[in-house]
């Protein structure tokens, strides 16, 4: 098997793996859960290509039962482009649809192969498929034998259990799942679960050796270094922050025993909010409050407005008592917070000494640095640049392969838990800033670094023990009950040191920051948080994800958001759209993107059909460039609306920016253009020399130095090539797609994105006709975009689907 030319050899961990699950599905068992180290792999891929070389080779001999069940093997994932992907792969000299019958699976449920021809599902009885979930969950019209379903490429457990009743649709005999290690399946279905954990890791290593790295096909790269047992900690003290925190959390825990129908308080839930965002800032609150407006997040300050005014009078009962007892030394103690690290953060001194130190001490290392949400990220690049000279947008670039250059800003990069990196064979450092969320324990033995840093106060070092404990504990009991029903032997009893110390604990009161003695456990903080963080691992779903890089954060599932229904045409459904949110339309040849509100009987919409819900013209891009180089576009184009932004307060209207930039020789004619680029309705100015006199009237070096506006500039008029192009051929390039005939419409797309076929993003979506625009309403997040299915013509927008 080779991969882009390159012969793949499997290594030790993953012939066990596969050994594995021919045995798990040998023995009847229906569903496989399979937990491995966080990454960018494609082993769901690998473990479809095996089913279908065991039935092929029995197939040909005639010999044992096979394993693998009768009907398609299926995998299924959220993929940018599938077909790239396959074609790389290939079988001896043939390619995966001519060795193993490959095909990808179309939105209208036909499947086509690689050699671009387009059949029915029905007529590979024995085939493998790939089902993109950004495509929605189209019918084949039969059912299927085995579904690979890649859980680490979807965004959510939405999606994934969207997965899940696909397959259910399509009587899947049995189901593997390739997941993160720290997931949980849950549902109704029983799984028979094996979690790749380090202690496990560390035996396979152990006893078979390991193999060289060989792309993303493999887990080689995860045996290149023996897996460490449990996260390092840097340790800091800072008497007033933990006493200010520890008063919040307790207001919390008291508002969590109110026990009620009725949601919470909006002031109590903004206090909630506060802590969440205080706790996993770093820098400088101001510069982070910018990055959270513009990904339409609320900021520190907002929500410290909405504390300090914000009153429980009139309630009554429990909230009542709770305003009397509680709610004073909540509010007090988040707002106090917000006033420490307003003014000057003190953890944002620890973080450079920190870098300083992991430069000297892993000199040949990569530093990574993780935070919680891409606005976090920006702030705290944007910080690093100015500290330690360089640019944030390169800060904010994915790592490249190979050892780390130097002492420079080169060797260092932040960036989200969103974005994914590929498992690494060489030596990389990530610090973790804070106590990860309850539901992302698993990124504290990721598979994209050998070593992993949580940097937390000393009153957290218990409860990161105790959760890092809880997951080691959970699944080495996992590993035992699989062992039992596999009949795999006695599993040893697993032994759970303390979390390693290596820097600190240092204290952030004093003048000095040299690390002292070995860190007090906190027995205030000694209990199962679980329950009580799941309030701060809603923000912590809601940032942004792969899928979607850059772009604003989504509403967590459960939380109810004011939409609009609109009735569409053809089929009759009734679709959601948010209210406060813009669409993309097609209005005579320009492609444009326009709010909810301005919808109109007979506008031409275009949706988004399955998991990506993105934009049509960001599918595009992000088709062009990996999800990094998005990133930094993003952050680019971030900087010169703050630029704008600031010179708009500076001069106090539009009219006088205007005024201002004409002064200075630009030819813009209206102060509403110039508005528009602040909003972001319009990309950037087409003279690029406006970039450049926007960034002196703000004095911005961040746009001046290096270049950053002619890049900017570049970057700005590709993406409006791309914007025109799809005004004038969207709607025929979506018909050649669905038709599977490359024509002109096509052509042209595929010139513009630099030659590669699009025709699979097209089908990602539909264009559909608005009938009527019905009223607003309250609906849970997940419903919004999706159409429930077919409707009768009767039925109103103004009813719930």
């Amino acid at each position: 098997m080779t991969d882009r030319g390159r012969t793949v050899e499997l290594g030790p961990l993953d012939r066990a793996t596969l050994t594995l699950l021919s045995r798990a599905l040998s023995s009847e068992e229906r569903s496989v859960y399979l937990g491995l180290p966080r990454g960018r792999h494609d082993l769901a891929v690998l473990i479809g290509i095996y089913l279908q070389l065991i039935r092929r080779g029995a197939e040909l001999t005639g010999g044992s039962p096979c394993p693998v069940p009768d009907g398609p093997v299926v995998v299924v994932g959220l993929r940018t482009n599938v077909t790239v992907r396959l074609a790389q792969l290939a079988i001896g000299r043939q390619n995966l649809s001519r060795a193993l019958r490959m095909q990808r699976i179309r939105g209208d449920g036909r499947v086509v192969d690689l050699q671009g021809r387009i059949t029915r599902a029905v007529d590979s009885p024995s085939g493998l498929f790939y089902l993109n979930t950004a495509l929605g969950r189209p019918s084949l019209g039969t059912s299927v034998g085995t579904v690979v379903i890649d859980r680490t490429s979807m965004a959510n457990d939405q999606s994934w259990e969207r997965a899940l009743a696909w397959a259910s649709e399509h009587d899947a005999a049995r189901v593997v799942a390739v997941a993160d290690l720290g997931t949980q399946p849950g549902g109704s279905r029983t799984w028979t679960q094996w979690p790749w954990s380090p202690a496990l890791r560390s035996d396979v290593r152990h006893t078979l050796g390991h193999r060289p790295a060989y792309g993303p096909l493999t887990s080689n790269a995860l045996l290149a270094h023996r897996p460490a047992a449990a996260p390092s900690v840097a340790v800091y003290r800072h008497k007033q922050l933990a006493e200010l925190h520890r008063t919040v959390v307790a207001g919390v825990v008291a508002a969590r025993r109110v026990h009620t129908s009725e949601p919470w308080p909006q002031p109590i839930a903004d206090a909630v909010r506060l802590l969440n965002l205080l706790w996993c800032s770093w820098g400088s609150i101001g510069r982070q409050d910018t990055w959270q407006a513009m990904g339409r997040g609320s900021g520190a300050r907002a929500l410290a407005r909405s504390v300090s005014r914000g009153t429980l009078e009139g309630r009554a009962g429990q909230w009542g008592l709770f305003r009397e007892t509680q709610w004073p030394d909540l509010r007090r103690g988040v707002l106090e917070l917000y006033e420490l690290l307003y003014d000057d953060n003190p953890r944002w001194h620890l973080l450079l000494a920190l870098i300083d130190w992991a430069r000297a001490d892993r000199a040949h290392a990569p530093v990574l640095v993780r935070t919680r949400s891409r606005s976090a990220a920006a702030a705290v690049a944007e910080e690093l640049a100015d500290a330690l000279g360089g640019d944030a947008d390169s800060l904010l670039l994915a790592p490249q392969p190979g050892p780390a250059v130097g002492r420079g800003t080169g060797a260092l990069h932040v960036m989200p838990y969103a974005e994914r990196l590929a498992w690494d064979a060489l030596p990389r450092l990530e610090l973790h800033l804070g106590v990860p969320s309850t539901l992302r324990t698993g990124v504290l033995f990721s598979g994209a670094a050998d070593e992993h840093v949580a940097v937390v106060e000393q009153s957290e070092y218990t409860w990161l023990e105790r959760s890092a404990g809880r997951a080691l504990n959970g699944w080495h009991e996992q590993i035992r009950q699989t062992a039992a029903v596999l009949s795999l032997g006695d599993v040893p009893e697993l032994a759970t040191p303390p979390l390693p110390v290596t820097y600190g604990p240092v204290d952030l009161s004093e003048p000095s920051s040299a690390p002292d003695d070995s860190p007090q456990r906190d027995s205030r903080l000694a209990l199962d948080l679980s329950a009580l963080f799941e309030d701060y691992d809603a923000p912590a779903r809601a940032i942004g994800t792969s899928a979607d890089p850059g772009r604003s954060a989504p509403a967590v599932a459960d939380d109810p958001v004011p939409a609009t229904a609109v009735l569409i045409e053809p089929g009759g459904a009734v679709l959601w759209l948010r209210s406060d949110e813009q669409v993309d339309v097609l209005i005579g040849q320009r492609y444009a993107r326009v709010p909810v509100a301005a919808l109109t009987p007979g506008s031409r919409l275009l949706r988004a059909r399955g998991d990506g819900q993105s934009r049509l013209h960001d599918r595009l891009v992000m088709v062009m460039h990996d999800s990094a180089e998005v990133t930094a576009m993003d952050t680019m184009i971030g900087f010169f609306r703050q630029a704008i932004t600031a010179v708009h307060e500076q001069r106090g209207s539009w009219p006088e920016v205007l005024t201002a930039l004409k002064n200075l020789g630009s030819e813009v004619s209206s102060w509403q253009t110039v508005s528009k680029w602040a909003d972001g309705s319009v990309i950037a100015p087409e003279d690029p020399q406006d970039i450049h006199r926007v960034a002196l009237l703000a004095r911005d070096t961040r746009l001046t130095a290096g270049g950053t506006w002619q890049r900017l500039a570049r970057m700005a008029e590709e993406l409006r090539r791309l914007h025109r192009a799809l005004g004038h051929t969207a709607a025929a390039a979506m018909t050649e797609a669905a038709r599977g005939t490359e024509g002109p419409a096509l052509r042209q797309l595929k010139t513009l994105c630099s030659g590669i076929d699009v025709s699979e993003v097209l089908e990602e979506f539909d264009l559909v006709v608005v009938r009527r625009v019905g009223g607003q309403k309250s609906v849970s997040a997940a419903a919004l975009g999706r159409v429930p299915g077919p409707c009768s013509t009767s039925s109103s927008p103004q009813e719930a689907p």
